[in-house]
């Protein structure tokens, strides 16, 4: 199990610096794009800034077990899955079913425009998406796996039962 652990932070550490790279690249060739386009990719680096605190976390609670809090785990993989999800749906709802080498019809608000060759920053921007639905089956199985963990130490999100309670 603790392979599976392994191998799960080491492909989000891959999928991070993929996402990262293409969002970076994305904002340095920004030329003037619209403002909702700027405020989605921003939102998607914030999202790979977040996400790179939890896969680092992850990584050294991993190999050293005497950091590692429990609750502060389930918060940062909990909250990390959710943004993750908002910012890969966000992305591909901004993007939409697009052929990147036709962008004829669409309008002067979309997304992609912003740059000097728009058609690398389609499918910088496609790519990016790809990599925050993967990254998201990934936060959601290590979120699984921190759940698991949380329950067998003995931790509770809910309420204590009576036998629990001293009167």
């Amino acid at each position: 199990m603790e392979m599976v652990k392994s191998i799960l932070r080491l492909v989000q550490l891959l999928f991070v610096l993929l996402t990262t790279a293409l969002v970076g690249n994305v904002i340095a060739n920004n030329v003037n794009s619209a403002g909702s386009a700027a405020s989605a990719v921003n939102f998607v680096m914030f999202v790979c800034a977040l996400s790179w605190i939890a896969v680092l976390y992850g990584i050294v609670t991993h190999f050293f077990s005497s950091l590692a809090i429990p609750i502060a785990s389930l918060a940062l993989d909990g909250a990390v899955t959710l943004f993750t999800f908002v910012a890969a749906v966000v992305l591909s709802a901004k993007l939409q079913a697009v052929n990147c080498a036709n962008l004829g019809r669409k309008p002067s608000d979309y997304i992609v425009f912003g740059s000097d060759n728009d058609e690398k920053r389609c499918r910088e921007i496609q790519a990016s998406a790809v990599f925050l639905w993967f990254l998201f089956a990934t936060f959601t199985a290590s979120l699984f796996f921190t759940v698991r963990e949380f329950r067998r130490a003995g931790g509770s999100v809910s309420r204590p039962s009576m036998s629990q309670i001293g009167v």
